[in-house]
């Protein structure tokens, strides 16, 4: 809670307590109390001490006050018939701000303590003075302070609950931040990593095919280079699992964006991936920034899909740019039973979901699961900019 409690606020709390001790000695020395001036000093200085101190030793403050209090009623035990033992004002409203310190600092339960061994000594100290000061009338007193400390207490309590609160919700704020960014982290590694990986294990095992005289040694090292390449990306699964610790994150802007959607075709086709394009590619001034790099990622997450599920299958890619923004449809027919964790249900994978979060995180929206014979990721996305004619649009490449 110290770590919590303002600078000003500390301030105050000095400044009060200097106050406190200086009008406690000063009243102390006044009719009708009358206690020596050295006595008064050294009990108002070591009350009011008391205050800040229990700010770093609540346990040493609390101590402290009750001696205090308790020295400063047995020096005007004869000559104060009222208000005896505790309801001298300056004193009691020193220990009062002592009690409010101390359940904002440690909590209530060492407050409750201190209250309760002072409450004990009050009624001590009231039957030792039955001889000069009626008996009743002296546990009345300790009975309002305790009820004033009481009040004071329950309010000092339920402050110390708020900023308690206060904290835990900046505390989950910090965290969130922290998930967010690891949610972008593992989303950006696996956007280009997986897809990297992928293309170089397709390559290495397509090798030996494509290119004549490959001798036995070679073919064998392309054979090891899949291993590794598949190897590494299935690690890089374990580690966002640990990175990706929520979903439903959306993360900054990355490059590349739109126009990097014709390197992507001819990189996919390098490897063997037959991928066919219908539609114009949009330019750069055609759709936000933004939505060119969740257009690009939708497309390079949906291209290595496929090729990871249906190797020896066509991709069809469908571009449509319209005054509802642009149309993205990726599909390849099913080569076997489509995968658990590409089901239109299931959210499985950081892949799917990736692509819904970067969707979603501009506006758009996107489906993915198999139909019929074929698996389908179908995104719509918002252009956020004004569509240029159809006659001023992009390179159309097939």
């Amino acid at each position: 809670m110290l770590k919590t409690w303002p600078g000003r606020g500390r301030l105050a709390l000095y400044v009060a307590a200097t106050v406190l001790g200086i009008v406690e000695a000063a009243v102390l020395t006044t009719d009708p109390y009358e206690v020596a001036g050295g006595v008064a000093l050294l009990i108002g200085v070591t009350h009011a001490a008391s205050i800040p101190l229990a700010l770093r030793r609540p346990v040493e403050a609390a101590g402290l006050s009750l001696v205090a209090v308790t020295v400063a009623a047995l020096a005007i035990a004869r000559v104060s018939e009222n208000g005896w033992p505790w309801m001298v004002p300056p004193p009691t409203l020193t220990q009062l701000l002592v009690l409010v310190v101390l359940t904002l600092v440690a909590g209530w339960r060492l407050a409750a303590i201190t209250l309760g061994i002072q409450v004990a000594a009050g009624v001590v100290l009231a039957m030792v003075g039955w001889a000069w000061n009626d008996i009743g009338d002296s546990l009345v007193e300790v009975a309002n302070f305790a009820s004033l400390a009481l009040l004071f207490g329950a309010l000092a309590a339920v402050a110390r609950r708020l900023a308690e609160s206060r904290s835990a919700l900046r505390e989950e704020h910090e965290r969130r931040s922290v998930v967010e960014e690891k949610a972008r982290i593992a989303r950006e590694l696996h956007d280009v990593i997986a897809h990297n990986m992928s293309l170089i294990t397709v390559q290495a095992r397509s090798a030996p095919h494509r290119v004549d005289d490959v001798s036995p040694a070679a073919e064998a090292e392309f054979d090891e280079i899949a291993d590794l390449a598949a190897s590494a990306l299935r690690q890089m699964r374990g580690v966002l699992d640990v990175l990706r610790t929520e979903e439903g994150q959306s993360g900054r802007v990355p490059v590349p964006g739109i126009d990097g959607l014709a390197d992507l075709f001819e990189s996919a086709r390098g490897t063997g991936q037959r991928v066919e394009v219908r539609g114009d590619l949009p330019e750069l001034t055609d759709v936000a920034p933004e939505v060119g790099t969740a257009a690009y990622r939708i497309v390079q997450e949906a291209l290595s899909n496929a090729r990871r599920h249906a190797p020896s299958e066509p991709v069809g890619v469908d571009l449509t740019m319209g005054e509802e923004g642009l149309g993205i449809r990726v599909a390849n027919p099913l080569d076997g039973a489509a995968p658990a964790s590409s089901t239109e249900t299931s959210g499985g994978g950081h892949g799917l979901i990736g692509m819904r979060e970067r969707a979603s995180a501009v506006g758009g929206s996107i489906t993915a699961g198999a139909r019929d014979d074929e698996f389908v990721v179908d995104a719509r996305l918002p252009a956020q900019t004004a569509v240029r004619t159809p006659a001023k649009r992009g390179r159309k490449t097939s």
